[in-house]
């Protein structure tokens, strides 16, 4: 869930600079607690809201030298923390996401409708796809999912991500992390 929230937080200042197309509801719904760390349901409010955060593509970028300039870090900074850089995402990347989602959006919809958030639950929805879904502690009211999307044999990975709690769906496109992956492990 580590990883949701921070590419929540990656999206929304991507936002503030103006690079993510956001689509989301007027009010963000309050996510009730469950009644007990085995509860993985919830009962239906109405119709779930759902939030698309899908990237603009990525210029390319051509090899070109450095600028010289070294920012006041730590030694051996940037390798420390490649890990926690998602790699951009081109066009083809986008779409392929944009795909996805079209696809799995009803699927997640119904999910959130049913109000069965548990892990085998979504899952079983998502089956046909590459999909991880984790709920990091049992009394959480919502489910998170990583689903990897390959684009060709020469492309990269295109990352689906995002979580389901009662009244609400989101997803968010993304490149792989540093270390050529969806999902981010929680031991970082």
């Amino acid at each position: 869930m580590a990883r949701v929230l921070g590419a929540l937080a990656a999206v929304l200042l991507c936002a503030a600079c103006g690079q993510v197309e956001l689509k989301t509801a007027d009010e963000m719904p309050t996510i009730v607690p469950t009644t007990g760390p085995e509860s993985t349901s919830a009962t239906p409010t109405g119709p779930c809201q759902v939030e698309e955060h899908v990237p603009k593509p990525a210029p390319p970028q051509p090899p070109g030298p450095s600028s010289g300039v070294n920012p006041d870090v730590a030694p051996h900074n940037a390798e420390n923390n490649g890990w926690k850089q998602r790699k951009p995402l081109n066009a083809r990347g986008v779409q392929t996401g944009r795909d996805t989602v079209a696809r799995i959006r009803p699927l997640l919809e119904q999910v959130c409708a049913s109000g069965d958030f548990s892990v085998d639950g979504t899952r079983k929805a998502l089956t046909g796809y590459d999909a991880y879904v984790v709920r990091d502690h049992p009394d959480q009211a919502f489910v998170g999912y990583s689903i990897t999307v390959s684009n060709g044999p020469s492309e990269r990975v295109t990352c689906v991500l995002g979580d389901l709690a009662p009244g609400l769906v989101r997803i968010f496109l993304d490149g792989t992390t540093g270390e050529g992956s969806c999902y981010e492990p929680r031991s970082h």
